[in-house]
């Protein structure tokens, strides 16, 4: 519902001070939200129940100026709630979190329509108690002001987006990065496993919250999948009882790339196990489960392309593009334990690629490998595999129902088992610093 009025509180505004100029622009936009409500419109469905304390976030609105050098976006909020944004270069983006706010659906929506400055949006739970909006930017774009308008129940969050130097917007990146660093808390140090506790494998479901990863013909999404399977293997690992079974992700939310390698290394993981689902439109006759490692140069085009797709989550979903980062220390004994977690990473792989095929179908290439930075843990073996292709009928058939799930999920299992009992040699209890 629109309402007829809009009160609008000057007082309650964030970004650059706006002056005169900069109320009559937020006024404009007001009204080109209440008389073009369809102009980049996107609604999202209805929003599932939070907690009582929980603000619902009902759409968002692309809303485009006649006046280039200004844009408007406006978010339908069931309240007022805290509101953060910054800027990410490399490529541009603009980051705008919404405190103790859920997305309706599915947490994740978006669009890759091209309006005005924007060519993309995305927008989901980020964290538990925050959700996230990310526009990609073509050019320099900067918030002016925002503003909540009211009437009655009904909020709307109005932000003005107005255009920037290029040395501005760079120097906003700047300004946003520091301070993003220094409120940024130290990893935890890796506790070793207690003397006699069972071997730990870490399940990682990819993806998730405002990531939703691939996704199938009618919207089925790679996060939901891969985390129903985690679930059903770390089921079947828990009922045989002989080790431990942790998730990097037990809900939709998004978890980055850098933190589920630590969760797992600081847990001193005898096993660190990735799951996704991959999507090839145009190529629905590739089907079949893969199984990746670790490698310095991909061992084909495919799986390079994918390493990449996989890599870019964090840009996705708002975060600093990766930079390569030292693992370890550079002496002998640190290559060794580099090397041999490699070899043991290639036991497990095959491991699972043998249960696989029994259990389901493989890819024609099942063994692969590539630079995922999932992967990049020098002392713990790691493994992603890709469950199937939501691009292909018959993959997607066997992944959506549970007793594809179920058989996919026991091969896992098996496989997983037997690399952590019988072929693995501990490298160390504690990760190597």
């Amino acid at each position: 519902m629109v309402p007829e009025r809009y009160d609008f509180p000057c007082a309650r505004t964030a970004g650059h001070p706006a002056g005169a100029a900069g109320l009559l622009a937020g006024i404009a936009l007001i009204l080109l939200v209440l008389f073009l409500p369809s102009a980049g419109l996107a609604q999202l469905a209805a929003p599932k129940a939070g907690s009582s304390d929980s603000v619902l976030a009902r759409g968002v609105h692309l809303v485009e100026d006649p006046n280039p050098e200004t844009f408007g976006l406006v978010v339908d909020l069931s309240g007022e709630v805290a509101v953060r944004h910054e800027v990410l270069a490399e490529p541009n983006r603009l980051v705008i979190d919404l405190e103790n706010t859920v997305f309706g659906g599915s947490s994740a929506q978006g669009s890759t329509r091209a309006i005005g400055p924007v060519t993309g949006w995305r927008a989901g739970l980020f964290l538990m108690g925050r959700s996230r909006i990310v526009l990609d930017l073509n050019r320099p774009f900067l918030v002016q002001r925002t503003d909540f308008v009211r009437q009655g129940p009904h909020v709307r969050l109005v932000i003005q987006l107005r255009a920037a130097s290029a040395e501005e917007f760079a120097r906003r990146v700047e300004e946003d990065q520091r301070r993003r660093l220094a409120s940024r808390v130290p990893a935890g140090r890796s506790v070793p496993r207690p003397a006699g506790a069972k071997p730990l494998v870490v399940l990682d479901p990819g993806h998730g919250g405002i990531d939703p990863g691939a996704s199938g013909p009618k919207g089925e999404a790679e996060k939901d999948i891969v985390l129903a399977v985690a679930r059903l293997v770390r089921k079947q690992l828990e009922a045989d009882g002989r080790v431990e079974v942790q998730m990097t992700r037990e809900e939709d939310r998004f978890i980055s790339l850098s933190e589920r390698v630590t969760f797992a290394r600081n847990r001193s993981a005898a096993l660190f196990v990735s799951l996704h689902a991959d999507s090839l439109f145009g190529e629905a006759d590739v089907r079949g489960a893969s199984v990746y490692t670790l490698s310095d140069r991909a061992s084909d085009a495919a799986a390079a392309r994918a390493a990449e797709k996989e890599n870019r989550a964090d840009v996705a979903a708002g975060l600093d593009a990766p930079e390569d980062q030292r693992e370890g220390v550079d002496d002998i004994l640190f290559d060794l334990a580099r090397r041999e977690t490699r070899l043991f990473s290639q036991l497990a792989a095959r491991g699972v690629a043998q249960s696989i095929q029994k259990a389901g179908r493989l890819h024609k290439t099942p063994l692969r490998s590539a630079g995922f930075r999932v992967l990049r843990a020098p002392d713990m073996p790691s493994i992603l595999v890709e469950l199937g292709y939501l691009s292909n009928p018959e993959d997607l058939q066997a992944l959506m129902q549970e007793a594809g799930r179920q058989k996919l999920a026991q091969g896992l299992a098996v496989a997983l088992l037997d690399f952590v009992l019988n072929n693995r040699i501990a490298i160390s209890a504690k990760p190597l610093e």
